[in-house]
């Protein structure tokens, strides 16, 4: 069995309404019933969503404090007042920085840009920035996706005699900034009836205000961070995506063209692309420097510079990439080695962490470990620590870090995540709080991921009419997600390892018409949980794959599950037990032979399981083999009949791996002698006395037939039945001996048994093995297959273990 990382559900619907929606739009009831999962159960709202308009698009003056900030911009652009546009380091920022330069710089204005270094500055309006544009020469500042908490800011701007115009989209404090203007959807009073829009947005429909027009060539940097930023992709947003996401696909901006080519897009550009691809690599230059070069590669106009600038954010974000990886290794180093610890909140520390990627971080920890993380990179000279947090559905980040703020001079955020400043001594202390806090509110099932999915799905169903249906509800986001399905139970045809590090796996899956892939980014490790033959259950997304012109179906896996118990075959490679290394020591239990090496050095370890073949009475043994999940068959067992008893106890087994091979077996004969084959030799020896093996051995060997260590043994058997009698190398022939069963002799039973095992164990081939283990042990997940199950290596071993030549 392989368990599934998340609980999977479908949420019920209005059947009646889906019916009727499907019927009156002329869509996929499948479509229909997603449109109700989003909220839009309205027939002419179902129209705007599935059709958006930019006609659709709101008033910009229902914005408050709008028309104050346009008419002083126009005052300023009539008295030829320089304007300084003062931004954020991260892509709705620097796009919102972008689209103000281009909207202003076309109506003639005298305008500059200011972006805080995140390492020297931080986030948000400071002071000194302001001191420096009243110095030079700067009347009027414009903030664009920042300010609405500048409480102390904007009043010394009103000392400085700057007028200090605010756009924002964050949630505003108490108390509002005292400026000249503060345009946000979210400020209390404020009548603009969609207040999600992204910082972007706001700085959208300001220009659309000093225009007068919808400025569609600017509709590409608006999706960039109206994307990027992960607001809600519906209603004014949806529209803002779906025709900045078009003109993206052809853009007139040279850096973002450059870009787009930097990233390798070959096609129209999509909403993951801007989310893992373009986004990444504008923020990785605030992450780990300064916007600037973001700002100067959307705004230049010069090819060769775009080219250069573009190819600066790609080795930024490479470098960002290699930093993360570095720090997700450490805190997992750090969480491996304190598991209880962070039993229930992960809270990692360390000195040189760059806090620019400390939430890049803590969303890789989330999605390993599902607990709500916390990662602070400390300041040692300082002695402060500053980071980032994330938590799982059930627990309310912000409400707990609220209850912790006595450690915390500075916190912020929502119910999913959080930033923070804090002095290093009290990481301890805001540990110990919030896995209390933790321990009170998470419920066990809210450690386990709850996927949502838009229904199930029969492999046969998934073709290119249904994926191409379900793009016209794209882009999807926050508020539209990505739909997911449920993909009934298919036979894995092939398994296959891909990436620089084999961190990613594809399958093969056979269905009526054809194969079907489906491929799992970073789940590699899964992989080892799965070998062909056996029936897997998937959670993906559906998309059409083209590779060399060629457009096939393919599923992208978010999750995965096989309900049945597998069997992996790894006879006579003992290279695999590698394999064993992911699962949990508690739940493997070794069988080995009594008394061997083997059994000594696993028995070594204290928190591992081991039993032996032999001792099948052992009221301990037998408990532990009930227990296991896995039973790892490290030796073969003496006799087929202590193979079924002992596995007996093993019914309630997931996983069953066969580790043994051939090379236990090389002291025996490779076949038993027959019976003619005795009466041969035995009619060959009889009346001779007394022989010197040393000298007529070669002579027994030439008249029988046989080769000297079947003679050897054969003679062994002659000597526990009393025929024959050795006295150092002469062999005594006894006279008239009593008439005997080669079955008397303990050596010729071993031989026997031992043959039998090797036949039916060893040489098998793999379905045959699974045939013998099944019909001779009822075991408890059998799923309702006898014939679906699974191979590591799928070559036939009829001939040998591995599948060769003997």
């Amino acid at each position: 069995m392989l368990h599934a990382r998340a609980r999977w559900d479908v949420e019920p619907v209005d059947e009646d309404l889906s019916e009727a929606m499907s019927k009156e739009l002329d869509i996929h009831p499948i479509i229909s019933k997603m449109l109700i999962r989003r909220g839009v159960k309205e027939i002419p709202e179902a129209r705007r969503f599935l059709n958006p308009s930019l006609a659709d698009l709101n008033d910009p003056f229902l914005l408050d404090g709008m028309e104050t900030a346009v008419q002083r911009i126009r005052q300023a652009l009539r008295d030829k007042e320089p304007i300084l546009v003062y931004g954020d380091y991260d892509v709705d920022g620097v796009s919102s920085t972008c689209l103000m330069l281009k909207t202003l710089r076309w109506l003639g204005a005298t305008v500059d840009y200011y972006i805080p270094h995140r390492f020297r500055e931080g986030y948000g309006i400071n002071q000194e920035a302001l001191k420096q544009a009243k110095e030079r020469g700067f009347r009027l500042v414009l903030s664009v996706d920042t300010g609405i908490a500048a409480v102390k800011e904007a009043a010394y701007a009103k000392e400085l005699g700057l007028d200090l115009i605010i756009t924002d989209h964050h949630e505003p404090q108490e108390t509002l900034p005292d400026a000249l203007a503060v345009i946000n959807p979210k400020k209390p009073g404020c009548p603009y009836p969609f207040k999600m829009l992204a910082g972007v947005g706001v700085a959208f429909k300001l220009a659309t205000a000093l225009l007068q027009e919808v400025p569609e060539e600017w509709l590409d940097i608006a999706a960039l961070g109206t994307i990027a930023d992960l607001v809600p992709l519906v209603e004014e947003n949806r529209i803002l995506a779906c025709y900045g996401l078009k003109r993206m696909s052809q853009t007139v901006h040279i850096g973002l063209k450059a870009l787009i080519q930097a990233c390798d897009i070959d096609h129209d550009v999509s909403a993951s692309h801007v989310g893992y691809l373009l986004g990444p690599r504008i923020n990785a230059c605030g992450r780990l420097d300064t916007a600037d070069t973001a700002v100067r590669l959307l705004m230049t106009e010069d090819p060769e510079e775009a080219e250069s600038l573009a190819g600066e954010l790609d080795a930024l974000n490479r470098k960002r990439q290699q930093l993360v990886d570095e720090m997700t290794l450490e805190a997992v180093e750090e969480i491996e080695k304190n598991p209880d610890k962070h039993k229930y909140v992960i809270v990692v520390a360390r000195p040189g962490w760059n806090v620019g990627v400390v939430g890049i971080v803590a969303s890789r920890l989330v999605e390993k470990y599902y607990r709500p993380v916390v990662v602070l990179g400390i300041d040692e000279e300082k002695q402060t620590a500053k980071g980032s947090a994330r938590s799982i559905q059930g627990f309310h980040l912000f409400q707990a870090l609220s209850e912790c703020k006595e450690w915390l001079p500075e916190f912020g955020g929502h119910e999913m995540a959080a930033g923070m400043t804090l002095e290093a001594r009290n990481i301890s202390k805001l540990h110990e709080r919030l896995s209390l806090l933790a321990k009170e509110r998470i419920r066990p099932e809210d450690y386990v991921p709850l996927k949502w999915a838009e229904g199930e799905l029969d492999a046969e169903q998934i073709g290119a009419d249904l994926i191409e249906q379900l793009e016209i509800l794209a882009p999807f986001g926050v508020g539209n997600p990505q739909p997911l399905f449920i993909v009934k139970e298919m036979p894995v045809a092939r398994i296959q390892r891909m990436g620089r590090e084999q961190e990613h796996v594809k399958l093969y899956l056979n269905r009526k018409n054809g194969i079907l892939s489906a491929v799992g980014f970073r789940m590699g490790d899964q992989a080892d949980g799965l070998t062909p033959h056996g029936r897997i259950r998937l959670l993906g997304e559906l998309e059409m794959n083209e590779w060399n012109g060629h457009r096939a179906p393919q599923i992208i896996i978010r999750d995965m599950e096989v309900r049945h118990l597998q069997v992996f075959d790894f006879r006579s490679n003992r290279k695999e037990w590698s394999q064993l290394a992911g699962l949990n020591p508690e739940e493997i239990c070794f069988i080995c032979s009594n008394g061997s090496t083997l059994f000594k050095q696993l028995s070594q370890s204290t928190n591992r399981i081991v039993v032996t073949w032999e001792e099948l009475m052992d009221k301990k043994q037998q408990e532990s083999m009930k227990q296991a999940k896995h039973l790892v068959l490290a030796e073969s067992p003496p006799t087929l009949e202590v193979f079924r008893n002992r596995l007996k106890d093993g019914r309630e087994a997931e996983r069953i791996y066969v580790m043994f091979g051939d090379k236990e077996f090389d002291h025996l004969l490779p076949k038993t002698p027959s019976r003619e084959d005795f009466s041969k030799l035995y009619r060959v020896i009889a009346g001779k006395g007394k022989i010197s093996l040393r000298k007529y051995m070669s002579s027994l060997m030439r008249v029988t037939g046989l080769q000297k260590r079947v003679i050897s043994f054969m003679i062994q058997v002659f000597e526990e039945l009393g025929f024959v009698s050795l006295d150092q190398e002469d062999l005594i022939v006894h006279e008239n001996p009593a008439k005997r069963s080669l079955m008397e002799s303990k050596t010729y039973q071993h031989q026997r048994e031992r043959e039998r095992v090797l036949e039916t164990l060893v040489y098998s081939s793999y379905k045959d093995l699974c045939r013998y283990l099944f019909e001779t042990i009822s075991f408890t997940h059998m799923g309702g297959y006898t014939d679906g199950f699974q191979r590591k290596d799928s070559s036939d071993s009829r001939l040998s273990a591995t599948g060769g030549a003997v």
